[in-house]
């Protein structure tokens, strides 16, 4: 009976543990325990416990944790930062974006950032721009009131 309350003592330490750090790693020891403390009663020697522990804790972290963080995670957006997070927005050109390729700039959140055109066209200064991409440190811009390049209907030469 001792080895019993042995392991149901390891499973409340480690569903402490998985409640403080909740990185799901713990819990999957914590019911192996259980499962140890079970078998510990059905009269099991403490090797067989032991096992018992071992593979729940590790087919559960290997094979469970995955499929169950997965299922956490649906729905949620990836947080962006930086740069990235400029893709979508508005801006207006303070340099133009020449034609031989080299960056104008655009001015998003207080700061300046070299941005060229999707297609390689020059824009003049003050033209409102969306953010399409990231290249480096480069944003990738098109003119505002044109369609994205994937659905343009320009003339084939």
């Amino acid at each position: 009976m001792t080895a019993f309350w042995f392991w149901i003592i390891v499973a409340i330490i480690f569903a402490v543990a998985e409640v403080m750090t909740v990185a799901f790693f713990a819990v999957f020891i914590a019911v192996g325990a259980l499962a140890a403390a079970l078998v510990s009663l059905l009269g099991f020697d403490l090797w067989v416990q032991a096992i018992v522990l071992g593979v729940i804790g590790v087919v559960g972290i290997f094979a469970a944790r995955p499929f169950f963080m997965e299922r956490l995670h649906i729905g949620r957006h990836r947080l962006q930062s930086g740069a990235e997070s400029m893709v979508g927005q508005r801006a207006v050109l303070t340099d133009p974006i020449l034609a031989s390729g080299q960056p104008g700039h655009v001015k998003i959140a207080g700061e300046l950032w070299p941005a060229i055109t999707e297609d390689g066209s020059p824009l003049p200064a003050t033209t409102p721009v969306i953010v399409t991409d990231l290249r480096s440190t480069v944003l990738v811009v098109r003119a505002a009131s044109l369609p994205p390049a994937s659905s343009s209907s320009m003339p084939s030469v």
